[in-house]
């Protein structure tokens, strides 16, 4: 069953063979395993369950239903938009659906940096076979492209840069195009839709509203979770929630994993919790054509350029700085109509008139593949992330920018806006060059992040590693982590697949310690 716990009044405990801290696509998948093998399992999610029949398709209503923060989270300076989902489904219930693996060039730097011995390529691969398969991950067909990719793949084209379609897992979609806002027609194959009735079938029980405040550990072993019930409209607690449980996994993600970690005391090495968080940092290019884009019909981002992700070429010295062109990931962008105003420049009647051009614009983002280490510490209720782009990252960004105004001009686009403190406005394709110049310091351009990793990197040494290639913490028995904070690094690209093949990963190994 799914548990509304703002409706406990009184204080309520628990027992269960596995407590999962975290809904998401690591959280729900380890769960759904570790039920459908006979465990007693107990899900907590801070955030809401939020049915497809709800979902409204108004930014107004749906963002602060299903961001955290109400999509306001950012990084401790401001300079950088975290955007994080919640809700019985973490992310899966607002991302775009984008399915690719880990690169093998990543998967390969791991190996050689971290061990994983229980991750070789062989278990990577069914993995993703068994992955792929569960949430029906197909490529979405050319036909089904909407005006707004097809421009990225005729920019491309036209460039001669190398550029493919996506393979996302969605089924039954009608393209409304409101993806980031949920899915009213419940056509995202993700973990709301697809994992949660598994786990519930098996006899599983979620509890929404319901926010992990600390582990409780007695000698070195995991006993279980001490929680509040959530009061909706205040977000405060409302009365206690303690689930005793032998197994505890933490999927809370990877900003509130190692939050909770550490506000927990979790004995780990220096640095193995909370210090090597990895974002993604993206920048955007807005093109007005003089025929209208309509960006927000059909289906988003089924097109990505490549030509400047190499990422074999960037990690082959580790010595030396990755090689400029080698880290940026391409796809389109889009906001509603709230999001675009607040991004368009000018005031009064130019914004106005930025805005009467709503249909012709196409937005291309740069998405970093970043080396930058940020950190996440505990903050009251909340989670502290401070981030700071190395220079190297800041030239990697510039650098992806201006090739996002490159393929929006050799697209057809008469201008591109460029999101500066001061906003830029090219008007011809030769003053994309003078964007590689950009400094991007803190708060002058607008930086966004949708893919927090890396904050628990797991590792087979445990002098080193807080987890080890199982999940499995090396320091507190019967405690793993099933989340993106897993990841040694970043992937270059959507992380959603990696995470639902890590949650499988670590909800076997659950259940083989359990047995």
């Amino acid at each position: 069953m799914i548990h509304d716990a703002s409706t406990f009044r009184v204080d309520v405990d628990f027992d269960a063979d596995l407590c999962v801290v975290g809904s998401g696509a690591g959280g729900a998948m380890a769960a759904a395993v570790a039920a459908e093998a006979g465990l007693r399992v107990v899900v907590l999610e801070a955030g809401p369950f939020v049915a497809p029949e709800y979902m409204s398709q108004r930014e107004d209503w749906m963002i602060p239903q299903l961001l955290v923060d109400a999509g306001a989270q950012a990084t401790t300076d401001l300079a950088v938009k975290v955007h994080q989902g919640r809700g019985v489904g973490g992310s899966t219930l607002h991302n775009l659906n984008l399915c690719k693996p880990a690169p093998p060039a990543i998967r390969a730097l791991w190996r050689r940096e971290r061990g994983l011995e229980h991750l070789p390529e062989e278990r990577w691969a069914a993995l993703y076979q068994r992955v792929e398969r569960e949430l029906t991950v197909s490529d979405v067909a050319p036909e089904r492209w909407n005006r707004h990719n097809l421009l990225l793949r005729d920019g491309a084209q036209a460039r001669g840069w190398r550029w493919s379609g996506m393979r996302h897992n969605r089924s039954g979609c009608v393209g409304s195009g409101f993806c980031e806002l949920g899915c009213a027609y419940d056509a995202k194959n993700n973990a709301a839709k697809v994992l949660m009735p598994r786990l519930v079938a098996a006899g599983g029980a979620v509890f929404s509203w319901c926010r992990a405040e600390r582990l409780s550990v007695e000698g070195n072993r995991v006993v279980g979770v001490d929680a509040v019930a959530l009061d909706p409209a205040t977000q405060t607690a409302i009365s206690r929630v303690r689930v005793r449980a032998t197994h505890v996994c933490v999927s809370a993600s990877a900003t509130r994993t190692p939050a909770l970690l550490r506000r927990s005391d979790i004995p780990a090495p220096p640095g193995s919790t909370g210090d090597t968080l990895r974002i993604h940092p993206a920048v955007i290019a807005a093109g007005d054509f003089d025929e209208p884009v309509h960006a927000w019909r059909g289906i988003p981002q089924t097109v990505e350029c490549t030509e400047f992700l190499d990422l074999e070429r960037a990690h082959a010295n580790p010595s030396a700085p990755p090689p400029r062109g080698t880290r940026s990931w391409i796809v389109n962008a889009f906001a509603h109509p709230v999001g675009t105003a607040v991004t368009l420049p000018g005031i009064g009647r130019q914004h106005r008139e930025a805005m009467q051009r709503y249909p012709n614009l196409a937005v291309l983002t740069s998405v970093l593949h970043d080396l930058t280490a940020g950190s996440v510490r505990p903050a009251g209720d909340g989670v502290k992330i401070r981030y700071a782009p190395s220079a190297d990252d800041r030239a990697e960004l510039a650098f992806g920018l201006a090739r996002c105004a490159d393929l929006l001009f050799a697209a057809g686009a008469r201008r591109v806006w460029i999101p500066t403190a001061a906003p830029l406005e090219l008007t011809r394709p030769d003053q994309t060059a003078a964007l590689e110049s950009l400094p991007l310091t803190p708060g002058s351009i607008d930086v966004t992040a949708v893919h927090p990793m890396g904050t628990v990197p797991m590792g087979d040494d445990p002098a080193v590693a807080a987890v080890d290639s199982r999940g499995r913490h090396h320091h507190v028995a019967g405690l793993s982590v099933a989340d993106g904070s897993l990841f040694p690094t970043s992937i270059g690209g959507p992380p959603q697949l990696t995470i639902y093949a890590l949650g499988l990963h670590v909800g076997e190994a659950i259940v083989a310690d359990a047995r």
